[in-house]
């Protein structure tokens, strides 16, 4: 891994070393980019293969090698994010044209119907592409679904704290990087602003984490789940 950053660490600043970089890797953004959209893609083709492409690119910008984070499991993160805004670009556009094409055939048509069964799809849709990205970037500190639902309290009160202990994370800058960088809670700054024992914060670290992950990432359907 060590190896892999450093290399990212000069394609930033050496055109040859990204293009090459690039080059060697595309075999990697072809499999996140056929994963993502269920289907074969083929570079020179498929727009999704240059949707990818631009989003390693961006990945090698802004890998920061400090963090202590696998730069593919960056790397993939990023290409899921921008295929993502790409996926939800595309059906507006498709629900743009359909709406139109129903107003010049069909004037009595519900154009309000339509557009709320259209949003629907969207959501879903959406919805189930975030959860994805949250499964990755949960198993990039080494927690599942699975074990995420042993993880959690079964009490509430206990969840309340919990979650409250993840907004203390998730709002502090300097705890979020401790975080991110180590793969583990800062236990000892966050016993400083809550009222719970080290043995409590231990006992639900990979909640707390999971908790923090939603609050500081790009999900905006999850976070509606989360109840302080």
């Amino acid at each position: 891994m060590k190896e892999t950053a450093a290399l990212v660490e000069k394609a930033k600043h050496d055109k040859q070393i990204r293009e090459s970089f690039i080059a060697k890797y595309t075999p990697f953004i072809l499999k996140v980019t056929s994963d993502f959209t269920g289907r074969f893609i083929s570079p020179g083709v498929d727009e999704e293969y240059s949707i990818g492409l631009l989003a390693f690119n961006e990945a090698i910008e802004s890998f920061d090698s400090t963090k202590g984070v696998s730069f593919f499991a960056f790397a993939r993160v990023v290409i899921r994010r921008r295929l993502m805004d790409y996926s939800s670009s595309q059906r507006k556009k498709a629900c743009e044209v359909s709406m139109q094409k129903l107003e010049d055939e069909s004037p009595y048509i519900e154009y309000g119907v339509s557009l709320a069964k259209y949003k629907q799809i969207t959501e879903q849709e959406e919805r189930k592409l975030e959860i994805e990205d949250y499964s990755s970037t949960l198993q990039e500190f080494g927690i599942s679904f699975e074990s995420l639902v042993k993880a959690a309290p079964k009490k509430k009160d206990a969840r309340a704290r919990a979650v409250e202990a993840a907004y203390i994370v998730a709002n502090s800058p300097q705890l979020l990087e401790r975080l991110k960088k180590t793969g583990q809670l800062p236990l000892a700054e966050m016993l400083a602003h809550i009222s719970l024992s080290r043995k409590t914060l231990e006992r639900h670290r990979r909640y707390i984490i999971a908790i923090v992950l939603i609050l500081s990432g790009d999900y905006y359907y999850l976070k509606d789940y989360i109840q302080r």
